[in-house]
């Protein structure tokens, strides 16, 4: 496309992005963006076509037309201010805007074995599902969905003790009613559930307000008695109605539990309290003998070491006695403090004394129900009230939901939970109700920069801080929410005493590992693959402002590592490589090798980034442990003993008896052995430095040496060094790419300054035959050369010679694997513990035993450790169809396959321990160790059974929506039918049970008959 194209291409989109814009009020989220011009246009949007790597580019390429913004925790695309469209926009402004709703963040079980069953049933057939069902307790879980959960905690052990299936031919079928009762909503169903569960006259109690800065979503806090508050945030919803029915919903899943804690707690209320006394003292010196603790927090340690509970006049009765070593505060009405007499003196203040707010109940209390009995307690600074400090909770995760993205790797967000998010909620609904009566509304007298002041921004009151004041307006920072704006002084008023209790919640943090990255890149990675105002898990790796964390997405089937996405999105905007043919690039050489490889690099951002993580690095060399071993499969940090610094390299060998490691370093091509003691762990150091490609580009010299018999020596290396130089780049031509079996040919040239002539360095080494050789003379004592323009030149010592040709694989050397027979599974009717290791549709799928997890586990060990070892691999030139070897995956780990098929150089097959395909090349197969095939092929095909597809075949969403639900996870299941198919493979018909969720067990065969995917065989 040329360049006037591109413009014009570049003017048509922009319209009509304007046009989307404006039918749906000038604004909208990026991530919505694609899929309303889609909708209206009938393509995507073509950023690609238009030479640009990501959307977010795109976007920033046209400031005339459009501007991104962050606002509440979430990327808008708007149109830019334009006379002609404002009465459009004032039209549209006033329809109601229509958002999906946000789907609950369903939280995962992490164990690392399957769990069994959550009863021992017996084996039923797939006729009677609704009889069976019916006879347990009915739970809800996520989209109003009803599965079924036992009523015993009972764990089964498979294939045990089972009885077989009946002949179920003589099974009458149920009857399909006329009609289906209607479902009763959560909050109807809570309601049943408190009066059965607690207390008949009990009743659940709402409290619903709308919230954010444009009034547009709701929340709701439902109250049981004292036993349960549970609040519908973060999870964001348009109405009301919706809100009170997520609460209700997570209160229905909560309630079982706390009502068996109050019963059981009922039974089992402590009595002799002289007993109960030193058990006190011994928690409290075991938690801290110098602090004091929230009375509630004192009952919540006691209850979980002994299964008792406290009375409720415990202490009562304990401070009328003498000697208990136990001292009682009463800092607020209807709040006690207890601590160690002996440890801590009677001051009669909280402000004297350190408060465990890192219990339960401790955080609570200390930033909301003292605010108003202990006046005197509120910080100030020059007689100016002060926020209090955000105590963290220690767990090593937090619930967090992400407010905004301000610039490269700064993050604000928020805690999630009823300590944080829920007072929050109380505290913002307090506000919104203060503000509305007009007496409150007192202007700032004085608006000096640091005062904390109430502001009315977009229709919503927020706690602010003055960042800079001007003429009329004032730049705040939103303290609770991270971000920042500017706003008149009109809308800028004194903050209530009482708001000041509970301290700031915006947390200022990063992305783990990402500290040091590329700026711009970083802030479009951020921008593209972190989501906002969603709830999401955050590791703890540093404690220390700005937090570093690793963020996970909880909300689907598979928890997601985002830190780990936005490395991946860094790495491939950033990979280096050569021009296309015929193309010239500036290039730098690194190394040049007597076995003819020479090495380049490429100037770019990810050099100049990879420098400087290097130097923050070096700088941590001391603090990290020294390794005991390598993992052939990792990077390392590695000391380089020609100029004395430390970089990237790759063992290429395990530690020998001297305690050296063969080294490749991968940026500048060399390989060299190093001692132990110099490799260091890179990813202890930063995981992004692991993660940047590799920079040294290998290539051939075109007709280098001319004569094809005559070979590189280390004098044709010392004079391509000579010819080059450290600072001034030389230009490459590439004549062809690289090939399966072929490095990149390429043509160098230098430029003579000041004619600027260029000279071809292939010419000036190609006819000087004297430089080669008819016979390999090299051997380990020469020396191949070194240049880097980062660097100074140095030579350094090779390791072996040239690589010795290894042995040739014959067709004899592909020994055969046998399959699973029917025998290796558990009979019809039992239950079959699996891994599902492929899923192409629900008739279409591959399952792995889980009790063979273990020695599959050894095997690849093994596999890994062999194939890793140069010394161990073979030649191979030919394999035919059928046969069995071992393949290197893309992913860089060997796994046992099936050849099916051959072209050329290329082979396509099964990987047989799992069931998916390939396609690959003949050089990454070697032959299987006889070793290698004891264990038989893990792989079962296996498809659903006593269902078939609602529209005649399976259509790619129902085959994703399967993959989602089963994909590699461990599952549970029912052996319906054993066949063997005409390539007499075993072929399983099944019954999948997720077992994963500790309250319900859900039936995947059952789950897709409900959302009308599929029909039962037999209907």
């Amino acid at each position: 496309m040329s360049a006037e194209m591109q413009k014009k291409k570049e003017r048509e989109v922009g319209a009509l992005l304007k046009s989307v814009l404006t039918s749906f009020g000038g604004k909208l989220p990026v991530n919505k963006l694609n899929v309303e011009y889609k909708t209206v246009v009938g393509t995507d949007i073509p950023f690609k076509e238009l030479k640009h790597s990501t959307l977010t580019k795109f976007l920033q390429s046209i400031p005339e037309i459009l501007k991104l913004e962050t606002r509440g925790g979430q990327v808008f695309v708007s149109v830019v201010a334009d006379k002609n469209i404002d009465m459009i926009l004032r039209h549209v402004k006033e329809q109601k805007p229509e958002t999906a709703k946000a789907h609950p963040r369903k939280k995962k079980d992490l164990s690392s074995a399957p769990r069994h069953l959550h009863s021992f049933r017996p084996v039923v057939p797939l006729h009677q599902w609704h009889y069976y069902i019916g006879s347990h307790v009915s739970m809800t879980k996520k989209n109003g969905r009803s599965y079924t959960t036992s009523t015993t905690n009972g764990i089964a052990t498979p294939c045990q003790n089972q009885k077989k299936l009946p002949d179920f031919k003589h099974v009458s079928r149920p009857k399909v009613q006329a009609k289906k009762p209607a479902k009763k909503t959560f909050k109807q169903q809570l309601v049943e559930a408190v009066q059965t569960l607690c207390d008949p006259s009990l009743m659940p109690t709402y409290n619903t307000v709308s919230f954010g800065k444009k009034k547009l979503d709701w929340c709701t806090t439902v109250k049981i008695g004292d036993l349960l508050t549970v609040n519908s945030y973060p999870n964001s919803v348009k109405s009301r109605e919706e809100a009170e029915e997520a609460a209700s919903q997570k209160a229905l899943q909560q309630l079982p539990q706390v009502a068996k804690m109050r019963q059981t707690a009922q039974h089992y209320t402590v009595t002799d309290y002289n007993v109960s006394i030193l058990r006190v003292k011994q928690l409290l010196e075991k938690k801290s003998p110098v602090k004091r603790f929230w009375w509630e927090a004192v009952q919540g340690m006691y209850w979980d070491v002994y299964q008792e509970k406290l009375p409720q006049d415990w202490i009562t009765v304990v401070k009328s006695q003498n000697n208990t070593s136990l001292e009682f505060d009463n800092p607020c009405t209807d709040m006690w403090t207890v601590a160690l007499a002996k440890k801590i003196p009677s001051s009669g203040s909280m402000t004297s004394e350190p408060l465990d707010t890192s219990t339960s109940c401790g955080l609570e209390e200390a930033q909301f129900h003292c605010n108003s009995e202990n006046e005197e307690s509120k910080l100030t600074v020059g007689g100016k009230l002060q926020l209090p400090t955000l105590s963290l909770p220690s767990t090593p995760t937090w619930d967090v939901v992400i407010n905004c993205v301000e610039n490269h790797n700064n993050i604000h967000l928020c805690l999630v939970g009823k300590d944080y998010s829920e007072m929050f909620d109380e505290l913002v609904s307090e506000m919104e109700s203060h503000y509305t009566e007009q007496k409150h509304l007192q202007s700032v007298k004085e608006l000096a920069v640091g005062d904390i002041c109430a502001a009315k921004y977009e229709e919503s009151w927020f706690r602010i801080e003055v960042l800079e004041t001007f003429s009329e307006n004032a730049h705040v920072k939103f303290v609770d929410e991270g971000d920042s704006a500017i706003i008149p002084l009109c809308d800028i008023y004194d903050l209530h005493e009482r708001f000041f209790s509970l301290p700031p919640q915006d947390l200022h943090c990063c992305l783990a590992g990402l500290e040091d990255a590329p700026r711009e890149a970083t802030l479009q990675a951020l921008l593209e693959c972190i989501p906002m105002s969603k709830a999401l898990v955050a590791r703890v790796q540093r404690r220390q402002e700005p937090y570093a964390l690793v963020f996970f997405d909880t909300s689907t089937s598979e928890d997601i590592n985002l830190n780990d996405k936005v490395f991946e999105s860094l790495v491939h905007i950033t990979e280096p490589s050569l021009p296309p043919d015929g193309c010239v690039a500036e290039v730098y050489l690194t190394y040049a090798s007597y076995s003819g490889i020479i090495y380049f690099q490429e100037d770019s951002d990810t050099l100049i980034s990879l420098n400087d993580l290097l130097k923050i690095a070096r700088r941590q060399i001391k603090e990290i442990p020294l390794e005991a071993n390598v993992d052939l499969t990792k990077l390392y940090l590695t000391y380089f003993i020609g100029d004395e610094e430390w970089y990237r390299a790759k063992p290429k060998s395990p530690v020998d008896v001297d305690g050296k490691v063969l080294m490749e370093f991968v940026d500048f091509g060399n390989v060299e052995k190093v001692c132990i003691n110099n490799i260091r762990n890179l990813e202890a150091v930063s995981p992004l430095l692991a993660k940047l490609p590799h920079q040294a580009l290998p290539c051939h010299l075109y007709k280098v040496p001319s004569n094809p018999d005559l070979k590189w020596t280390v004098k044709a290396c010392q004079r391509l060094v000579e010819l080059t130089s450290q600072d001034t780049p030389l230009l490459l031509k590439v004549v062809s790419q690289w090939t399966e079996r072929q490095l990149p040919m390429v043509q160098l040239f230098k430029r003579l300054l000041p004619q600027n002539e260029l000279v071809s360095i292939n010419d000036t080494l190609g006819i000087n035959t004297n430089l080669f050789s008819k016979e390999d003379k090299n051997n380990s004592t020469d020396k191949d050369m070194v240049l880097c323009h980062a660097r100074s030149l140095s030579s350094c010592v090779s390791g072996p010679s040239l690589p010795v040709q290894p042995p040739s694989a014959g067709l004899d050397s592909f020994l055969p694997c046998s399959s699973m027979s029917p025998s290796d599974i558990p009979g019809v009717g039992s239950y079959f513990d699996v891994i599902v290791t492929f899923a192409a549709s629900p008739h279409l799928f591959a399952v792995q035993p889980w009790n063979m997890s273990k020695e599959y586990g050894e095997l690849s060990d093994s596999m890994q450790k062999h194939y890793n070892n140069l010394v161990n691999l073979q030649q191979v030139m030919e394999i035919k169809g059928g046969q069995y070897c071992a393949l290197k995956h893309k992913d860089d780990f060997w796994y046992r396959a099936k050849v099916e098929m051959t072209q050329n150089e290329t082979v396509a097959g099964v990987f047989v321990d799992f069931g998916d395909r390939f396609v690959s090349s003949l050089q990454n197969v070697q032959p299987l160790l006889p070793s290698f095939c004891i264990l038989p092929c893990l792989a079962i095909k296996a498809k659903l059974y006593g269902i078939e597809p609602a529209n005649r075949s399976w259509s790619p969403e129902d085959a994703f929506h399967f993959r989602t639900l089963t994909g590699n996870k461990y599952l549970s299941s029912v052996v319906y039918d054993k066949k063997v198919d005409k390539n007499n493979l075993l072929v399983l018909s099944l019954l999948l049970i997720d077992t994963s969720d500790k309250a319900v067990d859900l039936y995947i065969n059952q789950l897709l008959v409900e959302e009308n995917r599929a029909l039962y065989t037999w209907a």
